[in-house]
Formats: structure tokens, sequence, C-alpha cells
């Protein structure tokens, strides 16, 4: 084989090795909630809830990695189980792609999670959730050149690469669980713990016949709370640490939220710090029908250089339908 050719491979077979280790992930973590911790669903006040995130990533970087995320839940048997109860059924769709679409992940999952009032007041709860995962990763292998397909013009794709590919998607079924305890004390003030374990079944992700990777579990585990400030303000902390694949992500922050005068609405402004990666300014208003989110990554790890000192870009949507009232920033609270 050649030494492009070797070049070529090499650099694909590290970006799938590499993609295969870490899920996507949102710096708004708590603003993306099925994909954060199955317990999250029907875990909000309304009766549903839409949720979109975007994310992109590195523009600089050749062209950007890019994220995104439909959910949909939907509380049920609220008629039917005791009123500090809550037990919800949602739907998720997510599309992760990289290399300018040459390697893409497509994901959609259903999940449930019942949430068990553990005081009269409804001032406890602890739940828990359960995910059911459909994925399809795909490679387009058309969007590779390699060395036989160089011409006296030229790179021509539509030259036979002389190359055998054997798997051009990966398909696999997968489950996720988590748990998550909430406690509210006597001033209305929130305290929320919680974790997650992702990749149960450990599947097979591999494109070439007889490949022997597995996709790695991930570990979550989460803390918040939610304070009340004054007489309308409130401040938001939180925490979260991931582990997969002997790689640990960890992200801790805070958000003040500014009650606007004579509205339902609050404004955020929010700092966090993902460690020995990044950090990422916050900026969200609230209402009781909606909540919307921005941020950006300011990378300060060696990858800064490499992509011109750019960082992320994320968006965030939440809609709740007959909301009555708010309950904090927009999170798993």
């Amino acid at each position: 084989m050649r030494p492009l050719r070797n070049y070529i491979l090499i650099c694909f077979l590290c970006l799938t090795r590499l993609l295969s280790a870490q899920d996507p992930h949102f710096s708004q973590y708590f603003s993306s909630p099925l994909t954060f911790n199955p317990a999250f669903t029907g875990f909000f006040d309304g009766t549903d809830r839409l949720a979109v995130n975007y994310r992109s990533q590195w523009a600089n970087v050749s062209t950007p990695y890019v994220t995104g995320t439909v959910s949909f839940d939907t509380r049920i048997m609220r008629q039917k189980i005791a009123v500090n109860d809550r037990w919800g059924l949602g739907v998720m769709g997510l599309y992760d792609q990289a290399g300018g679409g040459i390697y893409k992940n497509s994901y959609l999952a259903v999940s449930t999670g019942f949430h068990k009032g553990l005081d009269a007041e409804g001032n406890q709860s602890i739940g828990m959730g359960v995910q059911v995962v459909m994925a399809r990763n795909m490679v387009d292998f058309g969007k590779i050149s390699f060395s036989n397909q160089f011409t006296s013009n030229g790179f021509d794709l539509s030259v036979p690469s002389g190359e055998t590919i054997l798997n051009r998607t990966n398909n696999y079924f997968d489950v996720n669980a988590g748990l998550v305890y909430q406690y509210r004390d006597e001033d209305g003030n929130s305290y929320g713990f919680g974790a997650s374990i992702y990749h149960l079944l450990a599947p097979k992700h591999s494109f070439f016949n007889g490949g022997n990777n597995n996709l790695p579990r991930r570990y979550t585990v989460h803390a918040g709370a939610r304070l009340n400030t004054g007489v309308q303000d409130q401040v938001f902390i939180g925490l979260h640490v991931m582990q997969q694949a002997g790689n640990t992500m960890a992200s801790i922050g805070a958000a003040y939220g500014f009650g606007l005068s004579g509205t339902d609405a609050y404004l955020y402004t929010g700092l966090w710090l993902r460690a020995n990666d990044a950090l990422y300014p916050y900026l969200g208003l609230q209402t009781q029908q909606y909540n919307i989110g921005l941020s950006y990554d300011l990378t300060h790890s060696d990858l800064r250089k490499a992509n011109g000192f750019t960082g992320s870009s994320e968006v965030s949507f939440q809609y709740f339908f007959n909301r009555n009232k708010p309950r904090g920033i927009p999170c798993f609270f």
C-alpha cells in the first residue's frame, strides 16, 4: 500500500476509534434531558415538553463537527397515580456528523421514567428511567480519496479506489438507565443529584467484518442546586462528571437568574468550566412556556491552536405545554 493510502486509512481508523470512545454530549447538558439521564423523562412541570439542541464544534478544523437532537416527552397516567408521583414517556432523535459528512451517527431512542413522591408535601422524590436505543453509524467512503484515484488532473473519485470496503454502516441496539433524587426545602430551594449508565449491552462497534470493538459504557454523576436570592432572583449551581473508556470529563459552573420586573421571565447569565478543555459563558431566557439558552466554548486545551483559537457554539430550546409555574433555570429541576 502506498504512503498516501496508509496515511488516509490510519487517520480514518483513529477517527472512528476516537468517536466510538466518546459519546456526543452538550455543554448545556442541563437543557438536553433525554441525552443526559433517562430518569428525566417526564420530570418537568406541565403535560408535555419539547427540547431541541444544536452544537457546532471546531469550525476552523476543516468542516465543523455538528450534533443536533430533538426530543419530546409527556406525562402519563396523571389521573391514576398519586398526586406527587410522575410517570413519563419520551422519544428522542440525535444526529451527529464529523468530517463534512464522512462519518455520521443517528440515534432513535424511546424512554420511560417514573418518579415517586416521598412525602405528603411533594418536597422529596426519587426516580428511575430506562431508555431503549436503535443506532446507526455510517462512513461515506465516496468522500474519501485514495492514491489509486490520483490522476493527471488531481483526485478523481469516479476512478475505482482499489480498496475492499467491508462495511459502510454499523447498526446496533442498546439500553441506557438512570436514577435521580430531588429535595425542596421550606424556602423553595431545590437540591438534586443523580447518576446514569449508557451502553449497558456494550454493543459491537466496527466497520470491518469480524471486528471485535465494543462500545464502552458511559457513567455519569451529576448534582445541582437552585437557590432563591432576594425577592425574585435565583442562582443555579451545577456539577457534571462523565467517564467513558478511561476518559473523564468534569464540568462545574453557576448561573444567576435576574427576575425581570413585571413579567414572568428570568434572564440568566453564567459561566461553566470543563476541566482541561474549555470555559464557556452561558446566557439564557426563561418564561413559563419556554427556555432558550446560548453558550460558546472558549477552548483552553492544546486544541486551541489547531482550531484557530475558535470554540464551539451551542443553542438550546425547550417548550412546555400547559406549564403553570417555572421551577428554575432550564435544567432538570
